[in-house]
């Protein structure tokens, strides 16, 4: 990912965290409803003005097939301005008739038969002009509730300017739906380039992030305009209450990640049982919103704790991520709304997240250019080490010896020498060559040697497998090393094993020199070959490689780690 595009993404983000909290802060015209009474029965008198609910009651027990009224007292202070219609928005358990002073407005299901699930949870009405006059109203219901007949019938109303009541809704879902895409395409973006770009496994961790907060602000705000019936209520908030578990076990995951927290294979699975504690106790009691509330702050403080680890460590970015958890702190209290600052809150989280991410991306691209340039030189100075005086000279001096004594190995030398240089010529320039191939240049290798030194080198390897690509001159690399530090064993041979081991997660190429070390106590450093090795790694498998060169009581052991995950 380029410097531009990262700062575009950055700038579309933080473009939509402007317009959330401009949605966030704009007055609802939700209010609390007075004291609701409900009484047993199916008395069409009950819906008048004047008649005496005295006797009526808070809560009532009723059965799945009981017929119920409801009923609430308002009061006009002043005559409702009639160049605005007045309406009424219901949000009921129950399929029902609705009245405004014994008034029908409407009804929304079918009482008493609602096998076929018919009605919606949410439902506005509009109200006469000639009955919201100055002076006392009743709001009443005539109700049966088949499903979670235990829960309070009705949960919420609001009076208000009828069209204003219908187009709020679809004022907040154009928003809502612009950050939800904003979102699915993050997801879909950071998913293709986590295929396309080595793999990282934080560019997956953001993906999945990104693609559960495009499922929970859809499903948050999905009651806005997919029309569901009461039965299905609960069905949301399970959903709801998921996704939100999900989110708050990946979002400390994935700073333990990026800040390589040392103790993450403790404190995640901790952070992870506490979360399930959490929901598993909360479900059993109902109650959704607690629920919701103690898992962010179960991630937020998770959070906090990874992320102050990482400003402690001063690793670059811990700072500007610690601030931003600071910011979420109060962006989640200045607002009233419940679902509005939840809804800040994760974007100021997965900001915090994309922020971190572009910081190691860069980081990332900027090694892998060096690598580049590193590899460059190196692989100039290799190939001017190949063909600089001191090694012609020797060679050259070889050759003379042996077409005087043996012309016919004199030719043989000859095209060894021939042969590996054409090798070298033919891969110097590819990022990665077939194992058979690098197999070939280091047996070539060893021909010419044998000439040189008139030792006898032994190649073997097992295992390989012949599909495999590694980057060119690695393992010829390891050879130069092993016939430069090390003497014959007694039999006047040298050794060399190359071994291929494939792992669920990794590659792993060990090569051994069996000889006799030059010099034991000499320290390993870090040579042009070394150099050579780890910058070829870098620029095929960025930082998914290791290496480990040491001495071992039969000689030299080198191990190369490629991770594939």
């Amino acid at each position: 990912m380029t410097n531009t595009a990262y700062l575009r993404c950055f700038r579309l983000m933080a473009t939509l965290f402007i317009v959330s909290l401009f949605c966030a802060c704009s007055e609802g015209a939700y209010h609390e409803p007075p004291l609701i009474k409900y009484k047993l029965g199916d008395n069409p008198e009950w819906s008048k003005v004047d008649f005496d609910d005295s006797d009526w009651t808070p809560y009532i027990d009723k059965s799945e097939n009981d017929i119920f009224w409801v009923r609430t007292h308002i009061d006009f202070k002043e005559d409702w301005n009639h160049s605005e219609n007045l309406g009424v928005f219901f949000a009921v358990f129950g399929a029902y008739e609705a009245y405004w002073d014994g008034v029908l407005l409407g009804a929304n299901g079918e009482i008493r038969s609602e096998e076929n699930k018919t009605g919606e949870y949410h439902r506005f009405f509009l109200v006469p002009d000639s009955l919201s006059r100055k002076g006392p109203h009743i709001i009443s219901l005539r109700a049966s509730q088949k499903y979670y007949s235990s829960q309070q019938t009705l949960q919420n109303f609001t009076i208000y300017n009828y069209f204003d009541l219908v187009r709020r809704p679809l004022e907040i879902t154009l928003y809502i739906n612009i950050l939800a895409g904003a979102f699915l395409i993050t997801a879909i973006y950071f998913y293709i380039l986590y295929f396309n770009d080595g793999k990282s496994f934080p560019v997956l961790l953001f993906s999945i992030s990104s693609f559960l907060f495009f499922l929970l602000i859809s499903a948050e705000y999905m009651k806005f305009y997919v029309p569901f019936h009461y039965s299905n209520f609960y069905v949301r908030l399970e959903a709801i209450s998921i996704l939100t578990l999900l989110i708050s076990f990946l979002i400390p995951f994935y700073f333990s990640v990026q800040f390589s927290l040392i103790w993450r294979k403790y404190f995640v699975p901790m952070h992870l049982m506490l979360l399930l504690a959490i929901y598993f106790i909360n479900h059993d009691y109902g109650t959704y919103d607690e629920m919701t509330i103690y898992l962010t702050m179960s991630m937020w403080i998770s959070s906090v704790l990874i992320v102050g680890y990482g400003v402690v460590k001063k690793i670059k970015g811990a700072v500007g991520v610690f601030i931003g958890l600071l910011v979420n702190v109060f962006a989640h209290y200045w607002m009233v709304n419940y679902d509005y600052s939840l809804v800040v809150s994760f974007i100021i989280l997965l900001l915090c997240m994309f922020y971190i991410l572009g910081i190691r991306i860069r980081e990332q691209r900027r090694a892998y250019e060096y690598s580049l340039v590193q590899t460059t030189r190196l692989k100039h100075e290799l190939l001017k080490k190949k063909i600089q005086p001191h090694f012609l000279m020797n060679t050259l001096t070889s050759l003379i010896d042996w077409v005087e004594e043996s012309p016919k190995k004199g030719v043989q030398f000859i095209e060894a020498l021939a042969g590996e240089f054409d090798l070298l010529n033919q891969i110097e320039d590819k990022q990665l060559i077939p194992i058979t191939q690098e197999i070939q240049l280091c047996k070539s290798h060893l021909k010419i040697m044998e000439y040189r030194k008139e030792i006898h080198y032994i190649w073997e390897d097992a295992g390989i497998d012949e599909n495999e690509k590694i980057p060119p001159a690695l393992i010829h690399t390891l050879l130069e090393n092993g016939i430069t530090h090390c003497l014959p064993l007694d039999d006047s041979a040298i050794r060399f094993k190359l071994t291929y081991e494939r792992l669920p997660t990794t590659k792993i190429y060990t090569f051994f020199t069996y000889g006799k070390l030059r010099d034991p106590s000499k320290k390993n450093g870090e040579g042009t070959g070394s150099r050579y090795i780890k910058a070829r790694l870098t620029e095929s498998y960025v930082s998914e490689w290791d290496f480990e060169s040491l001495a071992i009581k039969e000689g030299w052991k080198n191990v190369i780690t490629i991770y594939t995950k």
